[in-house]
C-alpha cells in the first residue's frame, strides 16, 4: 500500500525524489516526467522525477535479456513503463519481482499478466499471507481516505497555510502541487487493479541464469517490510534496493518496519559493493552514501531505544529520550518541508517500531498502515 502517516490528516509517505550525492537538495525540482534511463547493456530504469512531497510512485528497473525480460517491481504507472519497453525491445516479460507488498510496487502486476499471461509474479514468502488480509484492508483504507485527504489538502495550499505551521513555502507548494497529481493518478488505477498474489515465492534467494545474465534475487533480512527483497546483477554490480533505500527521507512504518533489523540489513546490502544503486523512491545512486546514513540512523535508533527499555522506560518515555537532532539535520538540511516529513515519518514511527522490536510489544492502533 501507499505508506500512511497518521500524523497530517491521512498523511502519505514522503516522496523520495531529489538529487543523489551526499547531501540533501536545497530547492525541491519542479515536476518531471518520470525517466527511462539506460545503466548498462541491457539494463534501464524507470525514474521517477517528483518532487518531494507525501505521495508516491515507485521507480522500477527492467533488464532485457537474450530471451526474455526480468521487471524489478509494478508501480501503478506500469502501463508508462511497458510504453517504454515496447521501445526498445519486442521480447516476452517472462519475471515480474516485487522488492515488497506495498501498491506503489504492485499495483501495476496485472498490466504485466494483461500484456504476458504466463508471467511469474516474484516475491517473498510472507506476501502470499499479507495481502489478501493486511493488504488488502490497507487498500481499501487507501482508496477510502485518499480523496478526503486531498481536500484537506488543497484546502491548506489554497489557503497559503503549511501543514508544518506558518505560511506555505515554494517548496512545500510544489511537492503538494504533485501529491494531488499522484493521488488523481492511484484513484484512476488501483480502484479497478486486482490484488494479484505471487506465483513464485522465496524465502531467501532465487538465482535467475538467462543467458550470459546472472540474476540473483535475495532477501537480506527485515527493513521497510518483513517482505523486503533486493535485485543483484553481480556482474554488472547494480542493485535494485526497493525501499530499503529511498531518498531525501527514509520510508519508514511503525507497525510494518523493523528498524531493530533494518540497519544489519542495510550492512548486508552495502557489503555486496554495488556501483549503482536503484532505490524504491528517488534518482539512482553511484556510491552508498545514503544507504550508509541510512544504516547509521537506525543502529543510533536501535542502540537509544535499547538503552531506555533497559531502564524500564515506557513508549513515550522512550521517546521523549531518543535524540535525533543531528540526523535530521543530516536528511532535511534547512529545509522546513523535509524536517516536518521527517519528523512525522522517522522521529516518531522509527522509534515506535524499533520499541516493538525490542519489546515484541503490538502497533498501537490507528496508526500507519501500508
Amino acid at each position: 500500500m501507499k505508506k500512511i502517516a497518521a500524523a497530517v490528516v491521512l498523511s502519505f509517505a514522503p516522496l523520495a525524489a531529489a538529487r543523489p550525492g551526499g547531501t540533501p537538495a536545497s530547492g525541491t525540482p519542479s515536476a518531471s516526467p518520470p525517466r527511462f534511463e539506460k545503466l548498462a547493456e541491457g539494463v534501464w530504469a524507470f525514474v521517477r522525477r517528483d518532487p518531494p512531497g507525501l505521495m508516491v510512485d515507485g521507480n522500477c528497473l527492467v533488464i532485457v535479456n537474450d530471451e526474455d525480460v526480468v521487471v524489478v517491481d509494478a508501480p501503478e504507472a506500469s502501463r508508462d513503463v511497458l510504453a517504454e519497453l515496447r521501445k526498445i525491445t519486442a521480447k516476452p516479460v517472462r519475471y515480474v519481482v516485487h522488492t515488497h507488498w506495498h501498491d506503489d510496487h504492485i499495483a501495476g502486476d496485472h498490466v504485466w499478466r494483461e500484456a504476458f499471461p504466463g508471467v511469474e509474479l516474484v516475491g517473498q514468502t510472507s506476501m502470499r499471507a499479507y495481502l489478501p488480509v493486511t493488504g488488502a484492508a490497507n487498500r481499501r483504507q487507501m482508496i477510502e481516505g485518499a480523496p478526503k485527504f486531498a481536500a484537506s489538502l488543497k484546502k491548506l495550499v489554497s489557503e497559503g497555510k503549511s501543514p508544518a505551521g506558518g505560511e506555505l513555502t515554494p517548496e512545500e507548494e510544489r511537492g503538494y502541487e504533485s501529491d494531488f497529481a499522484l493521488i488523481d493518478r492511484y484513484m484512476e488505477e488501483v480502484p479497478k487493479a486486482p490484488l494479484i498474489l505471487p506465483t513464485l515465492t522465496i524465502d531467501e534467494s532465487l538465482v535467475l541464469h538467462r543467458g550470459d545474465r546472472t540474476i540473483e534475487i535475495r532477501h537480506l533480512g527485515r527493513g521497510h517490510t518483513s517482505a523486503d527483497l533486493v535485485v543483484w546483477l553481480p556482474k554488472e554490480r547494480i542493485l535494485a534496493a526497493g525501499d530499503l533505500v529511498g531518498w531525501p527521507i527514509p520510508l519508514v512504518g511503525r507497525d510494518q518496519s523493523h528498524v531493530g533489523d533494518w540497519g544489519a540489513t542495510l550492512a548486508k546490502l552495502r557489503a555486496l559493493h554495488p556501483a549503482t544503486i536503484v532505490p524504491g523512491h528517488g534518482p539512482v545512486m553511484h556510491d552508498d552514501v545514503q544507504a550508509a546514513r541510512m544504516e547509521e540512523l537506525f543502529d543510533s535508533i536501535k542502540r537509544q531505544v535499547a538503552a531506555a527499555v533497559a531502564k524500564g522506560e515506557d513508549l513515550e518515555k522512550t521517546r521523549r529520550e531518543v535524540d535525533l537532532a543531528a540526523f535530521r539535520t543530516r536528511f532535511a538540511g534547512d529545509s522546513k518541508h523535509l524536517g516536518f516529513i521527517f519528523d512525522r515519518y522517522v522521529k516518531g514511527p522509527a522509534v515506535e517500531s524499533a520499541f516493538r522490536d525490542a519489546t515484541g510489544a503490538p502497533a498501537a492502533p490507528g496508526g500507519e498502515a501500508k
